[in-house]
């Protein structure tokens, strides 16, 4: 598809979005919460114009902040997990109990410890740390055995590998993280406002959440999912030229060899030990921590503290951790699913890409927290609004990583099966799908954690039941 029919469908995309906006404000759909186009920007072109501006300045800044940080602490720990194979067991691990940090848990921590203007930065930076560290690292096992060889051969150490053959092949994964990093930059830095930040988007939606004024709330969504645009639309530039320069296929699966050889109960015992190991490790950090610093137990529990009330609720804790898995696996289903047939759809018919990718991206550049209102008021306060809001969470990884992985394929091949004489459908099935595997399985990843994530959330949100819940009561005690 040239240039012009892309431009053409996005356009198109934008139109029919708009004109169902336009529809449903008029309808005054989801009992009136839905607002017409006009009433969503009366805010922001009136007396109130320079406290949205402000709020938009503060947030960005603060998702900007934590896209560097979070980013560049991720990247830094893929090369040296790649670099020093006996760690990398462990980081690997470290980095899936940071992203399985719900923000709804972490983010009053956050703003206690480090101070309301710089607990929004440190949730941004939480929020994108697992996007960018699952991209490297699967973009980092991409380079070809074959250059692996050619490398040893020369002499080359494994630092000079790491830079000279498995960076270059990384940096189209890398920029595939960065598209998903950059609006959850942005959401983390809304969530982590929402919990006292002095100014910032999550202010405003929060604060117009409570005096039921839909329209400043759509006024607030509007930018968030207006920045979130702007910021993907930035790394898809980043990541067209990195494909251009590098390539876009990825192939390999980011397995070590290691995990392959040995039988499972030899592999689950050694994953079993580290997971211990680490835990034990992270505990004695945090009560060092608190005894150096002579910490409040208000502030920041003790881990004997947080251990007696496991102990003294088990049965509380385990319906609850039960109720929020179950939620979880519902939502990476649906969610997985849809993102993999409108992946699979929009790949098929280009011009039906450019149409939906705009709302897709909205979607995921707006927080959770501004959605809420539109998904109760539609769906009720109940646990399908949950699933929904997780769902859509979950979707939007897996769509991005297939829709990739489904342009992954190598031209060579494509015309060598082409010009056997087979056809679209055999090359599809036989290259484009086995290339895409790897960047689904990268998304899957993503998604897994998300689900927890916004499982968490969206049981806050409701107040209701699961872990979610729980914290939700704990913090309004």
């Amino acid at each position: 598809m040239n240039r012009v029919t892309q431009v053409v469908a996005a356009v198109t995309g934008v139109v029919v979005i708009l004109a169902v906006w336009v529809l449903g404000g008029r309808a005054g759909w989801a009992n009136g919460m839905v607002v017409t186009p006009r009433a969503a920007l009366a805010p922001l072109v009136g007396d109130s114009s320079d406290v949205y501006l402000r709020a938009t300045r503060a947030t960005v800044w603060s998702a900007t902040r934590g896209l560097i940080i979070g980013g560049g602490v991720a990247f830094v720990t893929a090369l040296i997990a790649a670099g020093v194979p006996p760690l990398r067991r462990s980081i690997v691990r470290l980095a899936a109990l940071a992203n399985a940090a719900p923000w709804v848990a972490v983010a009053p921590c956050l703003l206690i410890v480090l101070g309301r203007d710089r607990g929004p930065v440190a949730v941004a930076a939480i929020a994108v740390f697992f996007y960018v560290f699952v991209s490297t690292s699967v973009g980092l096992a991409a380079a070809p055995a074959t250059t692996h060889d050619v490398a040893r051969a020369l002499g080359a150490g494994r630092l000079r590998t790491v830079a000279s053959v498995q960076l270059p092949a990384a940096w189209p994964s890398v920029a595939d993280g960065l598209k998903l990093a950059a609006p959850a930059a942005l959401a983390g830095a809304i969530f982590g406002e929402w919990y006292g930040a002095p100014r910032g988007l999550g202010v405003l939606l929060i604060t117009a959440m409570q005096g039921a004024r839909p329209d400043r709330l759509w006024a607030a969504s509007l930018l968030c999912a207006g920045c979130g645009l702007v910021a993907y639309a930035a790394m898809s530039l980043v990541r067209a030229g990195a494909v251009r320069r590098y390539g876009a296929a990825v192939t390999a699966s980011g397995v070590s060899g290691e995990s392959r050889r040995g039988g499972w109960l030899r592999h689950a015992a050694i994953e079993l030990m580290t997971v211990l190991a680490l835990g034990a490790v992270l505990v004695t950090i945090w009560w060092a921590w608190i005894e150096w610093r002579d910490i409040s137990a208000i502030v920041v529990p003790r881990p004997s503290a947080v251990l007696d009330d496991l102990v003294s609720y088990p049965g509380e804790y385990v319906a609850a951790t039960a109720h929020t898995l179950w939620t979880a696996a519902i939502a990476l289903a649906v969610g997985t699913t849809f993102g993999l047939v409108a992946a699979l759809v929009t790949a098929r018919f280009e011009f039906l890409a450019g149409m939906t990718v705009p709302l897709v991206i909205a979607l995921a550049a707006t927080p959770l927290v501004a959605l809420f209102p539109l998904f109760a008021r539609v769906l009720g306060y109940n646990p399908t609004t949950v699933w929904a809001l997780a769902a859509v969470l979950v979707f939007y990884p897996v769509f991005v990583f297939a829709r990739s992985g489904l342009s992954a394929a190598s031209t060579a091949m494509l015309d060598v099966v082409a010009s056997l004489g087979g056809s679209a459908g055999q090359r599809y099935r036989r290259i484009v799908l086995p290339a895409a595997v790897p960047h689904i399985a990268s998304g899957f990843r993503i998604a897994a954690g998300s689900a927890v994530i916004a499982a968490v959330v969206g049981e806050s949100l409701i107040g209701r039941d699961g872990l979610g819940g729980e914290v939700a009561y704990s913090y309004n005690l």
